[in-house]
C-alpha cells in the first residue's frame, strides 16, 4: 500500500486510458439493461405501445447513449454530460412508461407536448454534445495542479467538516439566514471535493482500510442528515457522486452497495409525501438529533402503508407534494403555457447576473431562489405572502419551456450539450487539481441537480466553483511571489 500522499499524487495526473475489457464489460452490461428495461415496459403495458410509451422509450434511449458511449470508446473524461441525460430517465422516461398516477390525469395531447419537449431536449443536447469535437488549446493557469502536495493530508478533514457543517444547518438555527448560501458553497464544496478524491483513492485501491471506514461513516451520517430534511434528491446526489468516482476508476459498478441503497431509498419514497404533509402543511417541528430514529421509524411505517394501499387501489395523490417527478410539473407548464397564461420570455432568468455578485458587496441581491418562487406563484402553487413556506421543484426543461417554449427547450439542450462537450475535451488530459479538472468534478455533482431552475443552478455551482477553484488560485499566484 502506498502512502497517503504519494496515492493523492497519482491521482492529480491526466487519467489515463481505462481497461479495456473492464470497459466493454461495461458497455455491455448497460447495452443489457436498456434492452430489457425496453423489453419491461413494452411488456407491462401489454404489448400496446402507444403514443406516451413510444416517446418514454424514447427519452430512455437518448439518455442512455451518451453513458453508453462513453464506456465503449473508453473516455478518459469524468462524465458529467453523460450523467446529466441519464437523471431524464426517473425524472421523466419512467413516469411516462409506468402511467403512474402523476400523469393520468392529464389528457393524451399534453403528454404527448411533454415528452416531445424533454426529446427535443435531448436530441438538442446529444447534437450539442457530438458538435464540438476540437476545443481551444487550455490556458496554462487552468491545467496547473493548485492543490500543494502538503495539503493532501487534509482531505478526509474536508470530509468532516461537512459532516459537521450538516448538523448545525439541520439542528441547530447557529448559521445566520444570510450567511447560508455563502457557507453552504463553502462546505458543500469542499465537501465534494473530499468525497471525489477518496471515492477516486478507494476505487483504484490506493485508499487505506481505516479511511474506507472513515469515508463510508461520514457518507452514512450525511445521507441522514440529508434524508432528515424530507430531500431524497440531496442524499442520493452524494451517493450518485461517489459511485461515479468510484466507477470511473474501476470501470465497475458497485453491486453490494447499490442492492442495499437502492431498497432503502425506494421504501423511503413511498412514504415521502405523507410525511413532507405531516411536517409541512401541519407544521410540525423538524426532528432533533436524538428523534432521528423514531422519525425514521415512523416514515417507514408511512412507506409500509402506502405500499399496501397501492396495492389495494386506495391512494389518492391530490396535492402539490405529491409531485415526485418533473414530468407532472412539465405537463402542468404545457397545460397552461400558452393556452391560459402566455410565456415569460426570460422573467425567470433576469437574476442570473446578479448572482456573481457577492453579497456583501449587495446586501439586497435577488436570491436565486426567486426564479422558482416566480413559476410557483405565477402557476397558483404557493401563497404569495409566504413564498419561501414551501419548495416545489420544477427543473430547467419546465422552466425553459414556460419561458420561450420548445425553441427554448431545444436552445438549453444544445447549449448544455456544448458547454459541457468543451470543458470535458479541455479537462481530459489535464492534472485532476488543476483548475479544469476541479471544474469536471463540480459539473459532474451538480449534473445531478435536474430539480434545480437555472438561476439556483448556476448560482450554487459559481459559488462552490469560487470555493474549490477561485481560492486555490488566489493562494497559489500570492504564494508564487
Amino acid at each position: 500500500m502506498r502512502q497517503p500522499t504519494d496515492a493523492f499524487s497519482s491521482l492529480d495526473q491526466p487519467m489515463p486510458p481505462p481497461d479495456k475489457v473492464a470497459s466493454q464489460r461495461l458497455f455491455q452490461f448497460g447495452r443489457a439493461a436498456l434492452v430489457l428495461a425496453t423489453a419491461a415496459f413494452i411488456w407491462d403495458a401489454g404489448g400496446q405501445v402507444d403514443g406516451t410509451t413510444l416517446t418514454g422509450l424514447g427519452i430512455l434511449l437518448l439518455s442512455s447513449l451518451p453513458v453508453l458511449n462513453w464506456a465503449r470508446h473508453r473516455r478518459t473524461w469524468f462524465p458529467a454530460f453523460e450523467v446529466g441525460m441519464l437523471t431524464c430517465i426517473p425524472f421523466y422516461a419512467i413516469p411516462l412508461l409506468s402511467q403512474n398516477s402523476e400523469t393520468r390525469s392529464y389528457p393524451p395531447d399534453v403528454l404527448f407536448i411533454s415528452s416531445a419537449a424533454v426529446l427535443i431536449y435531448l436530441i438538442a443536447a446529444n447534437a450539442g454534445f457530438a458538435f464540438v469535437r476540437i476545443p481551444p488549446r487550455p490556458s496554462r493557469w487552468a491545467v496547473t495542479s493548485l492543490i500543494p502536495q502538503h495539503a493532501y493530508r487534509y482531505v478526509p478533514i474536508g470530509l468532516l467538516l461537512n459532516t459537521i457543517y450538516l448538523y448545525f444547518i439541520t439542528f441547530t438555527q447557529i448559521v445566520p439566514a444570510e450567511f447560508s448560501g455563502t457557507l453552504r458553497a463553502l462546505f458543500f464544496g469542499v465537501g465534494t471535493m473530499s468525497t471525489f478524491i477518496l471515492a477516486r483513492l478507494w476505487g483504484s485501491g490506493l485508499l487505506p482500510r481505516g479511511q474506507i471506514g472513515f469515508l463510508v461513516g461520514n457518507l452514512s451520517i450525511q445521507i441522514i442528515f440529508l434524508f432528515s430534511q424530507l430531500y431524497l434528491i440531496n442524499g442520493i446526489s452524494l451517493i450518485a457522486l461517489f459511485l461515479i468516482a468510484f466507477s470511473a476508476s474501476r470501470r465497475r459498478v458497485p453491486w453490494v452497495f447499490l442492492l442495499v441503497f437502492t431498497p432503502v431509498v425506494a421504501l423511503l419514497h413511498l412514504g415521502k409525501s405523507d410525511m413532507r404533509r405531516l411536517y409541512w402543511e401541519n407544521d410540525r417541528p423538524p426532528p432533533t438529533l436524538t428523534q432521528l430514529p423514531a422519525y425514521f421509524t415512523e416514515w417507514v411505517g408511512y412507506s409500509l402503508e402506502t405500499s399496501r394501499e397501492r396495492e389495494e387501489g386506495l391512494v389518492n395523490q391530490s396535492t402539490i407534494f405529491e409531485r415526485a417527478s418533473l414530468i407532472q410539473m412539465l405537463c402542468l407548464c404545457t397545460e397552461r403555457v400558452p393556452r391560459f397564461d402566455p410565456y415569460l420570455w426570460g422573467e425567470s432568468y433576469i437574476d442570473i447576473p446578479a448572482q456573481v455578485v457577492p453579497r456583501f458587496l449587495w446586501p439586497d441581491k435577488p436570491s436565486s431562489l426567486m426564479a422558482n418562487v416566480r413559476l410557483a406563484i405565477y402557476f397558483g402553487l404557493i401563497d404569495p405572502s409566504d413564498p419561501y413556506s414551501v419548495s416545489i421543484a420544477f427543473g430547467m426543461i419546465a422552466e425553459s419551456y414556460v419561458n420561450f417554449g420548445l425553441f427554448g427547450v431545444g436552445l438549453l439542450g444544445f447549449l448544455f450539450g456544448t458547454i459541457f462537450k468543451r470543458v470535458s475535451l479541455l479537462a481530459q488530459d489535464v492534472p485532476q487539481f488543476s483548475a479544469l479538472g476541479i471544474l469536471m468534478i463540480l459539473l459532474t455533482a451538480w449534473s445531478f441537480q435536474a430539480e434545480l431552475v437555472l438561476a439556483t443552478w448556476l448560482s450554487s455551482l459559481f459559488q462552490a466553483s469560487v470555493v474549490c477553484i477561485g481560492l486555490p488560485l488566489a493562494y497559489r499566484h500570492f504564494t508564487s511571489h
